[in-house]
């Protein structure tokens, strides 16, 4: 790789770490005071950017990453800050699709660095690291005059640090479960209650949200904020949309998506599990709703046509979501990271297991997630198991994801501690018909990725 193509990819992500846990407050404090002083301190650019608000447990970076692209190929200029990164911190931040480069990145922590010490004089607290950059994502894509914001929230909604746009031109919730249950609330109750403060005045709020329990939280806040008004709506995508899906395997699928008023046939997702099905739907009615004749989207909204529809589908990526990084044997990376997310990538791989000899798991899994169904719903289904240790903080006692694989024998599971010699050594125990399949953490295939960095650019 070039020192060109470097400065793209986050080369200098070290030196940017090493900087911001410097100048960024310890740990995580849920609360508005601190993000909204920083951002005054900063000439407050968030409420010059037209937003597109994406929260929910699972599926918000795929939401995003379609309904950026189809928005892009419908001729706006985008930007997108979405959380966490796989590899870089780079990724975090883009414009019609392109990273920030690592001379941006830097430039733009320091410009933010003298308003992050005014907002400790002025309220006694230091910004945390999610709060400075979602404060340099709003500076950066107000200074690139982008049309639209896809804004991806981090772990909750109501006191997430991107919860500061009044009005944005839509909400979207994707599928709510439980995660983060130290931070949101031990029940789905308390956790739709925090993904529902996004549900905002005057804004329509598209869900994918099924769960009997989480969807009347939504439903409650959602005619509580809206004081009854008979506009904007809010729109459950699995009550109002139907589809089929045909898989092409690891390339994606074929997907025939009806939603009230149109049916689109055959549009083609490189994304693969029906799961992503869900998502398509929250896009596709995000769509026809921003094309409406009381579309809030600035500017041309005839260009959201079926076709940028078609073409943005077709060409959109998103790394570590049931990604093929290498053939013979097949090596899959799949970021998947709680109960409900490995459930469903279990239900791909249900589906698939027919097409493949062996499957390899390699896993390995944050100690505050519930990894006894998590491994649960993969026990079965693999033949060999490789613990490895996530790059994390967090990862705790890792071995210990062991004990939910009740139904392979002791002799094929495994310990690693360094994840890629964990890789590496599922790949030299496979055949070419043979499934690596790695998955469990953002931090592991995140880091698991670089090993075939060099194949995405």
């Amino acid at each position: 790789m070039d020192d060109h193509l470097r400065n793209k990819t986050g080369a200098n992500n070290a030196l940017f770490e090493e900087t911001i846990s410097k100048i960024a407050a310890v740990g995580i404090k849920p609360g508005m005071e601190v993000i909204r002083d920083l951002l005054r301190q900063l000439g407050n650019p968030h409420e010059k950017l037209p937003v597109i608000h994406v929260a929910g447990t699972n599926g918000k970076g795929s939401v995003s990453a379609m309904l950026e692209r189809c928005l892009r190929e419908a001729g706006y200029r985008t930007g997108m800050y979405t959380s966490p990164h796989m590899m870089y911190y780079n990724e975090r931040f883009r414009v019609n699709g392109e990273m920030i480069g690592d001379d941006a990145l830097m430039a733009l922590l320091r410009d933010v660095e003298s308003a992050v010490d005014k907002t400790e004089e002025a309220l006694g607290q230091r910004p945390k690291e999610f709060e400075i950059l979602t404060a340099m994502a709003f500076l950066w894509l107000y200074r690139e005059k982008i049309d639209v914001l896809i804004l991806e929230t981090g772990m909750g909604g109501r006191y997430d640090a991107t919860n500061v746009s009044d009005k944005p031109l839509l909400s979207i919730i994707t599928s709510i479960s439980k995660d983060h249950e130290a931070y949101l609330g031990d029940t789905l109750t308390l956790i739709a209650g925090e993904k529902a403060g996004i549900i905002k005045e005057g804004v329509s709020l598209i869900t994918a949200c099924s769960d009997p329990e989480a969807l009347g939280v939504l439903r409650q806040e959602f005619a509580q904020v809206q004081k009854g008004a008979p506009e904007p709506r809010m729109y459950q995508v699995n009550e109002l949309c139907k589809w089929t899906s045909k898989s092409l395997g690891l390339a994606g699928q074929e997907v025939d998506m009806e939603i009230p008023g149109h049916t689109y046939e055959a549009l083609f997702l490189p994304l693969p599990g029906e799961y992503q099905c869900e998502n398509l739907a929250c896009v596709v009615m995000a769509l026809a709703h921003l094309a409406d004749e009381h579309s809030p989207l600035p500017k041309g909204k005839e260009r959201l046509s079926e076709e940028a529809l078609r073409n943005g589908l077709a060409s959109v990526s998103w790394p570590c979501r049931l990604e093929l990084v290498q053939d013979k044997p097949t090596v899959v990376l799949d970021g998947s990271h709680n109960p409900d997310g490995i459930r469903k990538s279990a239900v791909w791989l249900e589906a698939e297991r027919e097409d493949y000899g062996q499957v390899i798991l390699v896993m390995g899994m944050v100690e505050d997630k519930d990894r006894l169904s998590a491994t649960g719903a993969l026990d079965g289904l693999v033949s060999r198991v490789i613990i490895t240790k996530p790059l994390s903080a967090r990862a705790g006692q890792w071995q210990d994801l062991a004990e939910g694989f009740k139904s392979i024998p002791r002799s094929d599971v495994e310990f690693i501690e360094d994840c890629h010699e964990a890789v590496k050594k599922a790949i030299s125990l496979a055949d070419e018909n043979d499934l690596v399949l790695c998955t469990g953490s953002f931090y592991l295939v995140g880091e698991l990725r670089k090993n075939w960095e060099g194949a995405f650019i």
